[in-house]
């Protein structure tokens, strides 16, 4: 149990140890100007886009579900969204007024919308191959938009993340009696 609260509290402090980093560098006046952008900004997009799009539900599916990720990789297998075009969606987004972009390029499920040298479970690596992050951000920023990217910290496919009670396989026992052989910290590395 000690493990896991460890574990647990090690995941939670990265991204509060991480951020602290950036807003002690950043001066009173540069964090006001921010701010400010943020409050008058107002109107957004905020898009979740991913394996779990195939499943035409909702960004949790694989947890929701439990679905094994075995299971999921038929989403991988089929990834190929052949109609995307982000200049289409960046001219949409100014024309309705919005300020700003965000995407999910990692969500909980591991999956990358870009193409990475850290984890093979990317895009590059679906039958659509190529990287949809970058042509996202220049056609947004052409168009006067901010963008931001969502990385979870969470990866439910990464094989040293543990099954914890947030994870899909939650309930597999099998699955659960293999977190003694998964190590937090090449996760954290990792990360």
């Amino acid at each position: 149990m000690k493990a896991y609260l460890f574990r647990c509290l090690i995941v939670c402090l990265i991204p509060i140890l991480s951020q602290g980093a950036e807003i002690a560098q950043e001066s009173p006046r540069l964090r006001e100007e921010r701010m400010q952008w943020w409050l008058e900004a107002r109107f957004g997009m905020f898009v979740h886009w991913g394996l779990y799009s195939l499943a035409a539900r909702h960004e949790w599916v694989q947890n929701h579900e439990r679905i094994s990720t075995e299971s999921y990789q038929v989403y991988f297998d089929h990834f190929d969204p052949d109609l995307y075009n982000p200049q289409e969606w960046a001219k949409a987004a100014k024309s309705a007024g919005m300020r700003y972009f965000v995407i999910t390029a990692k969500h909980h499920d591991g999956f990358c919308l870009w193409d990475t040298k850290f984890t093979d479970y990317k895009v590059t690596n679906t039958p659509y191959g190529k990287d949809l992050i970058a042509p996202m951000v220049e056609a947004f920023r052409s168009e006067g938009l901010r963008v931001g990217l969502y990385y979870s910290l969470l990866d439910w496919h990464h094989p040293d993340y543990t099954v914890d009670c947030c994870h899909p396989m939650r309930d597999n026992q099998e699955e659960r009696a293999k977190n003694q052989d998964r190590d937090m910290r090449r996760y954290v590395d990792y990360v």
